[in-house]
């Protein structure tokens, strides 16, 4: 699902197609069970400082399935991953540097998504363009009272934070 460039496909580089959308809209409803992250780790040589950032997101529900979020490699539009993507890319960087690049991280103790396991995520909400199409960069994912912002960083990579 991580590309978006389709022959023909008429949805602008900067919005979510409809196939995304349901895919996003599939989870809505669901108990969220565990959280994880995925940081791009790469340290090219001792002594020099690493180039660091948060690349996906996943979100472990109680039907076993999982939402992955992730910046792609572009950092300039959230995009879907499926655990597939995900371990081609994980290979693919591996190969490319001679070391694992990816790192996966139990996100669930931090403070922002800690209160959250085990909770039912109400609705995911997105952005809209002045066409009505959903934009990319940013997701609210809503627990009732209490919502969490991940969006594109400035610079590369995610931000996930209290809303």
């Amino acid at each position: 699902m991580e590309k978006h460039e389709q022959q023909g496909d008429p949805v602008p580089p900067g919005c979510f197609r409809l196939e995304e959308l349901n895919v996003l809209q599939s989870f809505e409803k669901l108990q969220v069970n565990d959280v994880f992250y995925y940081v791009w780790h790469y340290q090219p040589e001792p002594g020099v400082a690493p180039h660091r950032f948060l690349y996906a997101i996943e979100m472990v529900f109680d039907t076993g399935n999982s939402l992955l979020i992730s910046s792609g490699e572009d950092s300039e539009a959230i995009r879907l991953l499926t655990a597939d993507d995900l371990a081609d890319t994980a290979m693919r960087l591996q190969r490319l540097h001679g070391k694992p690049v990816l790192q996966r991280f139990p996100a669930s103790i931090q403070p922002v998504w800690r209160d959250i396991t085990g909770k039912i995520l109400d609705g995911i909400r997105l952005s809209r363009n002045e066409a009505g199409l959903f934009l990319n960069d940013a997701l609210m994912f809503d627990f009732g009272e209490q919502r969490i912002l991940v969006r594109l960083s400035e610079r590369e990579g995610l931000l996930a934070g209290g809303y």
